[in-house]
Order: structure tokens, then sequence, then C-alpha cells
């Protein structure tokens, strides 16, 4: 057993993990709570008849929920007095804007605790623990004391005294922070701390009891300055749903992660570990799966798991969409079997009323796969684990029905230039499903504890991506989890070519580590050198995980294949078969240009992810999570060739205008105005990227370390500038793209001299470049670079010049001068 110390930062967290036991209630003599809400009259408890009445509408369960007229009660049985339990409260419906459907605004672990008279609802956390054996369990239980929510008088007792009586009304028609809005919220809302909260409009509108859960739902009104919709109205009003769901007697043994396996995962610090310092331990999350038969699973056999993972299909989910999205929870089935299992997962339609008249998708006994009908473009994968041990609990996938917009979308635009089914407004079923199919495969795999695995895709050569036997046996990257959408690469004339994400090489791998018993192991750190047997026996870029990180090339989203410089050829080849059919392939008789406008901005959208792409491998690092096992460097300076193709590939596709993105026959049936100003905020932001103070330090450490061989900042800055200012040599008259593009270089270059970039924070603060810019050669080179355009300048405003491009450059100079002498 283990002891807990308590956390109070409760909101948007997931918790961390032990493995736990209750404290004992409270002794005899604990002073007795003040009296604090107005529908409790007294402490002393009344005759259980006087409380739950005659006509209390009652539902059984974990516990016993009665409504008794508007007043909602609890009755706890005794013995729940002290286990721990999990609340999670997530959004139920809101206006648009606030928050969307089944978003999670809180998670903690909580207990219901005796102290005479009065129930205390308290807040438990796993974040630090000791074993109860050791001393130090003693210091870590007395140096904490858990928050209490709220207290309750006892209202009444069963009449076998086995159970007590509270009225929990107030709880959820009161300002309860870690059950509302969150402080962010509010003050995003113009909600004030004081008065914000409107308790006549706020209410509780249902509440069930199921054998391991409580679900209520209430709806909460907020006064607000600013609210994100409805603004006359100065009100924000949310519902609320709250689980309360009972933890595992038993906890599951956990598994430690490993950096080199992408899992979600839970942490705690142990204090009763044999070492010199505090060690954190964090544990993947996962489902408990266990071999019915262990005799046959030690042989090699699949066996069925004593406990399958279930998913039910929505009862409001469309019929003809469902097989498809069972097909998605039933891909993962040949990934159980690397982990020994078989019929792992299931998928199955939601019970009648007459075969389960007790179903529902808020009991936690069932995962569900929710349709909801919203505008929201999206599909989300939360799941619920107990924070000891990173057991998966339950798991509701909310597939929004407007994902078939993304699907559409992305489809479009991504392969319309090979697929013909793709060109359209509207597509076939078949083809429809299809997509719908890999986004339910993509959030089952989140609900089964994988994060999205970007470095995947980089595996994958790029011009395999081209090959019909490749891509139809492999998919377009080694993971689903990764953002490997659809096959942007394959071109017209390839044949055959298969364009769908699928559960591919490391997602097997990735359950095989997971998932796989190791029987012989009595706890989760005598797993640890069978797992890293496991990872190191696939010393192989295709299961290789990372996340996406900003200087990474080879861990991207929205990404395919090795080169981002030749894939996004490929890309930019097809889109410009895209852009002048958009006209066509949108046409809907009678209906308005709309959906032309849509599917431009898409492609529009598609571009910048090519430029993007490319612009990461310059100052570009690889990252390869390792351990100290492993004789390999972890971070490897993209070669100093790559960033040169890199920068020669935003020199045609970004820099010199891409014109082709101005089509005639789609601007004038879209806008009055606009394009101008949309290709200069590309191009000039692919110029403040390309300048950004981290990428440059990274170009300036490299020369530092390595020399000539380095691409180094003064090597970047020269290529950029004979990119933007090739009419200086040229003699070619500068048209408004370009003068556009070189001011917003001149403005970029005016930044770096005067400012600082800001401070980033949360996980931005992991993976930014720290500089300081006027302390660094950034400065140097900047001011030398001017000073090198304005000789240039000079000598082409010699020449004769058009009277556009003469006025540019008398400009450029004064904003030279004003840049290097601003006195």
């Amino acid at each position: 057993m283990y002891r807990r110390w308590s956390h109070t930062a409760l909101l948007g967290l997931v918790l961390g993990s032990a493995v736990a036991c209750s404290t004992a209630a409270a002794a005899p003599d604990t002073p007795r709570p003040q009296q604090r809400t107005g529908s409790q009259t007294q402490d002393e408890p009344k005759p259980y008849a006087d409380v739950i009445t005659a006509h209390a509408q009652s539902d059984s369960g974990m516990f016993v929920v009665h409504w008794v007229g508007n007043r909602l009660y609890y009755e706890i049985p005794v013995d729940r007095l002290g286990e721990e339990m999990l609340l999670v409260s997530r959004v139920a419906k809101s206006a648009s804007g606030v928050a969307y459907g089944g978003q999670k605004f809180g998670e903690q672990t909580v207990r219901w605790e005796r102290a005479r008279n009065r129930i205390l609802l308290r807040i438990t956390a796993h974040i630090n623990v000791a074993a109860d054996s050791l001393p130090i369990a003693r210091a870590v239980e007395s140096s904490n004391f858990e928050p209490i929510v709220e207290s309750f008088a006892i209202a009444a007792y069963s009449e076998d005294s086995a159970a007590v009586v509270i009225e929990v009304t107030p709880l959820f028609e009161s300002d309860i922070p870690v059950l509302g809005l969150s402080r962010s919220r509010r003050t995003a809302y113009g909600i004030s701390s004081i008065g914000g909260f409107d308790s006549d409009r706020s209410y509780v509108s249902s509440a069930r009891s199921y054998p391991r859960n409580i679900e209520v739902t209430n709806v909460l009104t907020y006064r607000a300055s600013t609210p994100p919709t409805n603004s006359p109205t100065g009100t924000v009003s949310i519902e609320m749903n709250h689980s309360m769901i009972l933890l595992p007697e038993r906890p599951m043994q956990p598994r430690i992660r490993d950096d080199r396996v992408g899992y979600f995962s839970v942490t705690q610090n142990d204090y009763g570990l044999d070492v010199q310092r505090a060690v954190s331990r964090t544990y993947i999350t996962r489902w408990r799966l266990e071999p019915s038969d262990t005799a046959a699973w030690l042989r090699g056999e699949l066996v069925d798991p004593i406990k399958p993972i279930v998913y039910y299909i929505d009862p409001a989910t469309p019929e003809k969409w469902r097989p498809y999205l069972k097909a998605g929870i039933e891909d993962w089935l040949p990934a159980f079997e690397e982990a020994g299992f078989k019929n792992a997962i299931i998928a199955r339609d939601p019970p009648s009323p007459e075969e389960d008249p007790e179903f529902s998708p808020e009991d936690v006994r069932y995962s569900v796969i929710r349709y909801l009908a919203s505008p929201v473009r999206n599909a989300s994968g939360p799941h619920v684990h107990d924070p000891r041990t990173g057991e998966i609990l339950e798991s509701d996938i909310n597939w929004y029905h407007n994902a078939m917009g993304l699907v559409r979308n992305w489809l479009f635009v991504h392969t319309a230039a090979v697929f013909p089914d793709a060109r359209g407004v509207e597509f076939p079923d078949s083809v429809m499903g299809q997509g719908i199919r890999w986004i339910s495969a993509h959030e089952v795999g989140h609900t089964i504890g994988l994060q999205h695995a970007h470095k995947t895709s980089s595996a994958y050569p790029v011009d395999s991506l081209r090959s019909a036997s490749f891509t139809c046996a492999m998919g377009t990257a080694p993971s689903i989890m990764d953002y490997a959408r659809h096959n942007y690469v394959a071109q017209p004339e390839d044949e055959g070519v298969c364009l769908w994400p699928q559960v591919g090489p490391y997602d097997k791998h990735a359950i095989r580590w997971g998932y796989r018993p190791i029987l012989d192991a009595p706890s989760a750190e005598a797993e640890r050198a069978t797992l890293d047997q496991w990872v190191q026996e696939r010393d192989d870029p295709i299961y290789r995980y990372g996340p996406s990180l900003p200087f990474d090339p080879s861990s991207l989203s929205e990404s395919l294949g090795d080169d981002p410089v030749k894939a996004g050829e490929y890309g930019i080849a097809n889109l410009k078969r895209i852009v002048p059919n958009l006209p066509d392939w949108t046409f809907e008789e009678f209906e308005d240009f709309g959906q032309l406008e849509e599917l431009y901005n898409s492609a529009l959208g598609q571009w910048g992810q090519y430029v993007r792409h490319v612009t990461a491998i310059v100052g570009g690092v690889y990252r390869t999570a390792r351990t100290r096992d492993e004789d390999a460097p972890v971070y490897e300076v993209v070669p100093a060739e790559r960033q040169r193709a890199a920068m020669a590939f935003l020199n045609e596709h970004v820099f010199t205008p891409p014109l082709w993105l101005l089509d005639e026959a789609i601007l004038t049936r879209i806008e009055h105005a606009g394009a101008v100003e949309r290709l200069r905020q590309r191009q000039v932001g692919a110029v403040n990227n390309i300048l950004d103070p981290g990428r440059m330090q990274r170009l300036i450490e490299d020369e530092a370390r390595h020399g000539d061989d380095a691409y180094g900042l003064g090597d970047m800055m020269e290529d950029l500038r004979g990119g933007l200012w090739t009419e200086l040599a040229t003699g070619r008259a500068i048209d408004t793209y370009r003068r556009n593009l070189q001011r917003g270089y001149l403005e970029r270059m005016h930044w770096l001299m005067t400012e600082e970039p800001p401070t980033p924070s949360g996980f931005f603060a992991s993976v930014t470049t720290r500089v300081d810019v006027s302390q660094s050669d950034i400065r140097a080179f900047v001011r030398g670079e001017l000073t090198a355009l304005r000789g240039q300048v000079e000598r082409t405003l010699q020449r004769r010049l058009d009277r556009a491009t003469r006025y540019h450059l008398q400009d450029v100079l004064v904003r030279i001068d004003h840049i290097l002498d601003p006195d």
C-alpha cells in the first residue's frame, strides 16, 4: 500500500498515479465543521422517511440517488466512505465558442469522508507516494492535508444504518470552481469572481446511478461582460456532466513509460525508492488485458482476454456509417494479436431496449462512439483512467457529424488530382465511409492509450509512396497515429497506388510493447529489462516514436515521406492540377460559390503545409529518443546540403510569387478584393518563419561546432537575400507581390534589430531554442545583410527603372537607413 501527498492544482490536469489506500474515517473528537449551506438548517439527522418521502424518485446503483421535489440526495453506503473515486467534469452542451460537447473541464480523485454528523467531499491525489511499510510514509502523509471541496450535514440514516443520506443540490447549484468554468475562461469571458455566478439561473437537470458510477447533469449560468457568443445577453450558460466513478478494488500492475514508444501517461514522485534523490515514475495508460488461458498463452497461442475492450455504436449514429465506424475499431485486432490476444477489441451495435433496458452511454461499464449532431469539425478520443496505475476504465469517442467536412476537404486537396471520386463537394458513400473508417481507427488509437506518432511518416522513402504494391501493403505512414492523412505524393501516372492511412507496423509494435503481459515480472520495475529489449529488437525508423517538434523536420504533423522537399514538389504539382479545376469540381446546380471558396482556401492551406515542412529543414535538428545503453546520438543536425535544397525550394515556390494560386475564374467568383493581401501574408509569414531567432541561433551553433561543414547563419541569410532581391541583379521590374514581400523582409529585419522573442510557456518552453538576440551574432549579421543590400539598391537606382520600382527602391533605402541609424 501507499500513502499520498495531496495536490491542489486541480483544473485541466490528469493527476498522477500510485497504488493507494484510503485513510481512516475521522476520529470521534474531530471538531464539527461550521454550518455553511442555507438548505441545511441543522446538523442533527432526521428519520429516513421524513427526508426520503414517499414521493421521492429514486435510482439505485453505486449508491442510491433520490429526487425529493427539486432537491437531490445521495444515499451513500457506509462501506463506500473512504473509497477513492474519479470525478470527471465534461461539457454536455454549450453555445458556440464557449466549448464543445464532450470537452473535459476537470478530472480529480475524490472520496467521501465522515466527520461526526457531516460528510466531507475531499480531493485526493497520487502525485507523491511512498509505501506504507516505509518510515517516510509518515512524512508523506503528515506534511500534506487534502482540500475539502464541500461539507454536507447528514440528513438521515438508512433504516438499517448501513448508509448516510446527504443533500447534494448545493454542490451542483453553487459556484464550485472544480466543477465549473476555469479561471482562464472566466477571465476571457469577463466573469467576475464576485457576483459573476448566477444561482437563480443554475440548476441540476438530471441524476442517474449505475453500478460503478453516478452521472449528474447541471446547468451553470454566469454574468459575463464579454461572452463569446450572444453578447447582448451578457450571459454564459453551459450544461455540464459530472461522472463519479469507482476505482478498481484491485489496482492493475502499472507499466513504466518509455520515451521511445508513444503512450499517454500519469506521473508520480515515489519517495519510497531506495535512491538518493526524488524519482518520478511515469506509467502508461492502457486497458487491463489478461489472458483467459495462461497455459495456452505461454505456449505462444493467441487467447481471448478475460475482459475484451468493447465499443458500442451510439444509437443516434446513421445506419450507413455504422459499418465504417465498427471497421475502424476492429482494424486494431491484428495489433493486439502482436500482444498475444485474439478478439481483444470488439465493435458492437447498441442493444435494443428489449435486449437491455438498462443500457446507457452514461454507464461507465460501456464505452461508446457517440454521434453528436454538431457543426464542430472534429472527432476526439478521450479516456478515463485510474490515476494510481494508468488503467483505462472507460472511453467515449466523440464523433461530430461535421467531421465528414474535414474528411471531404482533406481528401479533395490531397488526392483529387489522381482520384476522380474525390472531385466534388459530395463523395460516394463508399469513399466517405473509408474516410470515416480511418478517422475512427485513429481516435480508437487514442482511447487505447496511444499518442500522436508524428515521426513515423519520415521512415518511408518519398518515391515509395508512388508505388501501388508498397502503399497498399504499408499505408501512407507506419502509424495511423501520425497525421499522415492521404497520399498527396502520388501522381496521375501512378496506377493503382493506395491513398489511405492504416494501422501500420509502428502501431503493432506499440500495442505489443504496451499490452503484452510479462507474467514473470512481479512489479513494474521488474518489467523494464524486457520492455527495453522489445524496443531495441526493432531499431528501425518505422518503429520510432516522436511527437511533433518545431525544430525536427522528421517529426512534423501533416507530412509524408523522408524528404519534405521532394514530397512538397509532388504535392505542389498536384495542387497546380487541382486549382484550375476547382470551378468545375465544386459545381452545384442552383448553389452559390461557398463550396468553391472553402475548397480554394483548403488548397491554399495545403500549400502552406508544404512550405512549413520544408522551412523546418533550415536550422533543423533530428531527434531520436534513446536510452543510455544505446550507442547513438539523440540529436543530429540536418546535413548542410539538405538545408541548401530547402532554401532553394522556398526561393522557387514561395518567394517567387506562386501566381498559379491566383486563378481568375475563382477570384472573380468569391471576392471583390483580397488576393494581393492574402499572398502577402503567406509570403511574409514564410520570411518571418525563416528569420525566427531560435532557428538563427541553431544555425550559429552548428557553425560554431562544425565549422565549414555547417550551413551557417551567413549562408542562410545570403541565400535568402539572393532569393528575395533577384531583380537587383537581373534588372527586371519589381512587381506588386515582390514589393510587398521585400517590405515584409525589411520589417522583420527591423524587428530583429530592436526586439527580443517572447518567453515561451507550457509545451513550447521545452521545444523552443532560447537566445538573447542582443548578445548573439544575429544583429551583426542583420546589419551586415542590410549594408550589403543598401549597396545593391544604390547601384540599381542608377539604372533606368519603371516608376513603381524606383519609388519602391527609394523607400527601401529610407527604411534601411532608419533600421541602421534610427536616430
